[in-house]
């Protein structure tokens, strides 16, 4: 194992909610352990509506791969006992039950530090473990409505909306690697662990600084605002239709209006009224302001251009003209980015190709690809050559369905 945290163990008992945690630990050369019920965790296969019947999850292998994997049924009577043997070689242990299920069982904070003190414990929760939502169950759409997130989708003038895929665990299981790390520094210099508790609700609201800050210090209230449709301070609309998709184009910036005028003008789709604006009307900076009526006939105008031409034409005509403009990527779109071709970024396992590494580390580099290991496929060498069982004492636990 490499990486910059070469040596680090991790013991991985989270659900699909911050799966990414273990993911990026072992991305920067942790050796992360799944911990996962007899037969494997039922979330590798796939449960979205109109899935066949034992499709694989591809979601599994994106967030798992490079993680090695053990089985153990927490809830059998023994399995508290073999537990605590991974524990006191673990350096984090990292869980993101909704209730106390570890404190339940014997394995909380307290009980786990009694066998290993450097022990560094991280949940990640709905609401965080202490407070009156402590231990309230959540998806990641109520996760996003109490964070303040949702308040801030859609139109001013209609209920607000939620984004299309779940997001916030992901900032959560995020923000608990960052306080891993630094729990994980403390402990190696003092020699005392501790139980991080992360909260996705705060983890939301975080995303959220540029709004929080505004009734504190000058009364604003962040509202809705259609995405792409020109709002208070940004009278420009920035969202266009194109011959295969959408493209954004941010006209206040680089060249400015100057810049989206001459370009509509080689094109051939100047309308008389913007080629009755000079240089030095569109050289303004208080254009918009002056005259209210130069956004929506600028706009207009490339609206019917950008419908012409493809998303991939008009980056390229864009940029060579140092306009700011770019493509509405869709999922295929991002497959085939030449960007992330450049950086190797996609990878692939088995059938599937999956998120790769997001950063470049020179001197210890991240590991990013790594196996799907199967349910169990490493309970050999963890159960007898790390926690010490005899092919005894292993068959007789598997027999009774504890491993």
């Amino acid at each position: 194992m490499s990486g910059a945290l070469a040596g680090l163990r991790v013991l991985d008992l989270t659900t699909e909610r911050a799966w990414l945690s273990g993911r990026v630990l072992a991305d920067l050369g942790a050796q992360v352990t799944l911990v996962e019920p007899p037969g494997g965790d039922p979330a590798r296969l796939d449960r979205r509506a109109g899935a066949p019947p034992g499709r694989p999850n591809p979601a599994w292998p994106a967030f798992n791969r490079g993680k090695r994997s053990v089985t153990l049924d927490l809830a059998r009577l023994g399995a508290r006992e073999l537990f605590l043997r991974l524990a006191r070689a673990a350096d984090v242990v990292i869980e993101s039950y909704e209730r106390e299920t570890l404190q339940g069982r014997g394995l909380g904070h307290a009980a786990l530090s009694a066998v290993n003190p450097r022990l560094v414990l991280v949940s990640v929760t709905p609401f965080g473990r202490t407070g009156p939502y402590a231990g309230h169950a959540a998806a990641d759409l109520v996760v996003a409505a109490t964070g303040g997130a949702v308040w801030t989708n859609g139109d001013p003038d209609r209920p607000p909306v939620r984004i299309s895929s779940g997001q916030y665990f992901l900032h959560a299981a995020a923000e608990a690697v960052v306080h891993t790390l630094a729990a994980v520094r403390h402990a190696r210099r003092t020699g005392q662990g501790q139980h991080v508790d992360v909260s996705a609700q705060l983890a939301t609201i975080r995303t959220l600084m540029n709004a929080v800050p505004g009734p504190y210090t000058d009364g604003s209230v962040v509202d809705r605002a259609s995405f792409g449709a020109p709002v208070p301070g940004q009278p420009y609309r920035h969202l266009f239709g194109c011959r295969d998709g959408h493209v954004l184009a941010t006209v206040p910036f680089g060249p400015g209006p100057a810049g989206y005028v001459a370009w509509l003008r080689d094109e051939g789709f100047l309308p008389p009224a913007l080629a009755a604006y000079d240089a030095g009307r569109l050289g303004s900076p208080t254009l918009a302001a002056d005259d209210p009526s130069f956004p929506g006939l600028l706009t207009g105008a490339l609206a019917a251009y950008f419908l012409t031409e493809t998303k991939a034409e008009l980056t390229r005509k864009a940029l060579a003209r140092r306009l700011m403009v770019a493509p509405v990527n869709t999922v295929p779109d991002l497959m085939a980015d030449e960007q992330l071709a450049a950086r190797g970024y996609f990878l692939t396992t088995g059938d599937l190709r999956v998120p790769g590494v997001w950063a470049r580390l020179p001197a210890s580099p991240l590991a990013g690809g790594g196996h799907v290991a199967g349910p169990g496929a490493d309970n050999e060498t963890v159960w007898r050559d790390e926690a010490g069982l005899s092919a005894e004492e292993l068959s007789r636990h598997r027999g009774e369905g504890t491993i």
